[in-house]
This record gives C-alpha cells, sequence and structure tokens, in this order.
C-alpha cells in the first residue's frame, strides 16, 4: 500500500468474509480435491471413514431431536480439520485466478491476493478488475458449496485522489471502509501506521487498566509486577510492531505510553514532580537495565528485515521490489524502508549485504535501535 501510494497508484481491495467457513466444507468435493492434489487414494479413503457415518442431532429443550446424516463441515478440535480446510480453499482461490490477469505487479512478480486460511484479501489496480476478481470468487465458492458474505465482506482504496469503490456481490453493494483490521492489524486508506499504533496503544492501556488491583497490591513484588507487566501488556502493543512505519510522533506516543505504565507500577504520581529518567532508574535498580519499549520496536523491525532479506519470499519481492509509476513532486511521505535506513546510517546496498550475515546484523539492530534517528542539518540563514 505504502509504495503504491507513493507511485501515485490506486489500490483496490475487497477483504472477504466466508459465511460459517469451517461448516460448509463440501464432504463429497472435499474428496476430489485432495486427489486432484495427488494425496494417496489410501490416506483419502482413511479420512472418508472419519467422516461416512457422521451424523447430527438438534437439541431443544433438553430432548434430542432424529439424527440425520452430515455432508458438510469438517471435525471442530480435530488436527486434521485446518490442513484439510486449506486446501479446500486453495482449489477455489487456483480456479478463481486461473486466467485471471492483474496490472498489480512488483518487482516483476504479479501480485492480486493476500490469503490466510479463510482470510482473504482480493486486490485489484482498478476497480472493474476487482469487480471482476470479485466476481470469480464468488462463482467458484459457490460451486464448492461456500459463500461469502456480503454483510462482512468490506472494500477499501488506497488512493491520493479519493477515489471511491463501487464493488457488489449477489446484486449486493459492499461497504466501503477507511480502516479494516486484518489478522489482527489494523490496515488504513491512507498507507499509514498512525491508526494501527494508535488502537495498540489504546488496546494496551485497556489491558493495564483491568489489571489495576495487582499494581495497587502490596503483597506482591515489583519485579513479579514488571513481569506480569511486560507479558500481559507489552505483548498487547508489540503486536505486529514489525510492519510499523515510526514519525517522530508515533516514538513520542510510545514512549509516552511507557513512562505512564512504569509510573503506575512504583505507584509515583505526577504531583511528585519526578522526571522520567528517574523513573527508569527506580526500575533499573528493582529489576536490572532495561531495553526501552520504543527500543524494543525498532529492533525487532530490524531484525525482520534481516529474516526476509536472507530468504527468498513474497515478503522479500514486495519489499525489494519497485513499482510502475513516478512519484509526486516534493517531499515525499517518510517509508518503512527509510526508518531502516535512518536507524543504520546505511545505504540499501550495504543494508543488503549487511543483513546476510545473521550474527553480524543482530548486532547492528542491537545497537541501531538504541540510537536516535540522525536529523539533516539545517541552516538558520
Amino acid at each position: 500500500m505504502e509504495k503504491h501510494l507513493q507511485h501515485q497508484r490506486e489500490l483496490f481491495h475487497n477483504f472477504i468474509d466466508f459465511k460459517k467457513a469451517f461448516d460448509r466444507v463440501w464432504h463429497d468435493g472435499l474428496w476430489q480435491v485432495l486427489r486432484g492434489f495427488n494425496i494417496e487414494e489410501g490416506l483419502v479413503q482413511v479420512i472418508q471413514e472419519l467422516y461416512r457415518d457422521a451424523s447430527s442431532a438438534v437439541l431443544l429443550n433438553g430432548q434430542i431431536g432424529n439424527f440425520f446424516k452430515t455432508t458438510v463441515g469438517v471435525r471442530q478440535g480435530c488436527l486434521l480439520s485446518p490442513v484439510l480446510f486449506n486446501l479446500f480453499l486453495e482449489k477455489i482461490m487456483q480456479e478463481t485466478l486461473h486466467d485471471h490477469h492483474t496490472t498489480i505487479s512488483i518487482g516483476g512478480r504479479p501480485v492480486c491476493n493476500l490469503r490466510f486460511a479463510d482470510d482473504i484479501d482480493l486486490m485489484g489496480g482498478s476497480n472493474d478488475e476487482l469487480q471482476d476478481l470479485t466476481n470469480r470468487l464468488a462463482d467458484r465458492a459457490g460451486a464448492y458449496g461456500m459463500e461469502v458474505s456480503t454483510e462482512k465482506s468490506k472494500v477499501m482504496v488506497n488512493s491520493s485522489n479519493d477515489t471511491k469503490a463501487d464493488i457488489t456481490m449477489n446484486g449486493e453493494k459492499l461497504e466501503e471502509v477507511t480502516n479494516f483490521k486484518y489478522l489482527g492489524a489494523t490496515l488504513s486508506k491512507d498507507g499509514t501506521s498512525t491508526a494501527e499504533v494508535h488502537i495498540r496503544i489504546a488496546t494496551a492501556t485497556s489491558a493495564m487498566a483491568r489489571l489495576n488491583r495487582i499494581w495497587k497490591s502490596n503483597a506482591i513484588s515489583f519485579p513479579t509486577k514488571y513481569k506480569l507487566f511486560k507479558s500481559l501488556v507489552v505483548s498487547i502493543l508489540l503486536y505486529g510492531c514489525e510492519t510499523w512505519t515510526l514519525h517522530a510522533d508515533t516514538e513520542r506516543r510510545i514512549q509516552a505510553f511507557e513512562n505512564k505504565c512504569l509510573r503506575r507500577l512504583l505507584r509515583i504520581s505526577y504531583l511528585e514532580h519526578k522526571t522520567n529518567q528517574f523513573v527508569q532508574d527506580t526500575v533499573s535498580a528493582f529489576v536490572g537495565p532495561q531495553e526501552p519499549l520504543l527500543a524494543t520496536v525498532k529492533r525487532r523491525k530490524l531484525a525482520w528485515f534481516g529474516h526476509v532479506t536472507r530468504h527468498n519470499s513474497l515478503c522479500k519481492t514486495i519489499l525489494q521490489g519497485t513499482l510502475e509509476g513516478g512519484r509526486r513532486r516534493g517531499r515525499q511521505k517518510k517509508s518503512w524502508m527509510q526508518n531502516v535506513k535512518e536507524w543504520t546510517g546505511l545505504p540499501m546496498d550495504e543494508l543488503l549485504t549487511t543483513a546476510a550475515d545473521r550474527p553480524g546484523w543482530r548486532r547492528i539492530s542491537a545497537a541501531s535501535s538504541l540510537m536516535s534517528p540522525r536529523r539533516p542539518d539545517r541552516s538558520r540563514e
């Protein structure tokens, strides 16, 4: 999204939601899908036996009705169920994308969808392209007994021109949104991480408030409270932080959140006029030197860059690939990659070479995360 906006290209999304996805897997169709993926016939027959005598009944007012044969759905809690469902959905997507030509390409690789299990993000370079892809998916999903929810599926457009989307499914227009939570992280129409950081901080603050009885307890030592804080609160804040693009304002918010939480743990009121440095020194006296929260975010982001760089994957293609189109005139918005360059002080070619050495990159990540970004010199004249 960030690169598309930088190159003044529009990106249309359709976030697909299936109705009762696990409960709609068609058994007869599933067996054919397994054979189509060259699963051994003996294994297919064993799985069929697990479902051959499957039956269900309705419990109403304490009475069980007549049992009827179950021909759809995978077993809840079974270790095989996620695998069977993923193969079933993969077949639907293969048929959906057959002979589909997308205008979205990065680093020469076409990208028209992102998916994790049944969380699917269909993408198109135009409204018509996304509409065609949506129609294809609705058609092929219906052929296999799956149904896409028109109420829960949402569309979003990344555009600098405030372009609107007009996507319909089964005769109903899908709702367009400015933010959407995908795999637990909030994606925004403007392609920035600002909304996601704010939501993470608010969620972590709420978790902190719910544990207020623990923070006020005199029977629990500070080291124990601090461990609980790291595991129950900080973990919420740091979810998906590797994808954030940090600006000066978001960095200040993260630091302010940490200082506020530490003051609550230490039960230091703002009326006492203790500095943030005093608070951090007090924490260090109890539990030893600790990595600042902002440094943790930076280190994890740098570590993820190194991991992606060392492996050939779609993430690497998106991270290092380029798009067609020119950038707008004037100063560009800060990008994810610009954060990495600022923190390490290295150009792109040196970053790629250095990241290939895992131990060396780990040392650079630890050191760079604690350094303040270098600001350009500005003349007063």
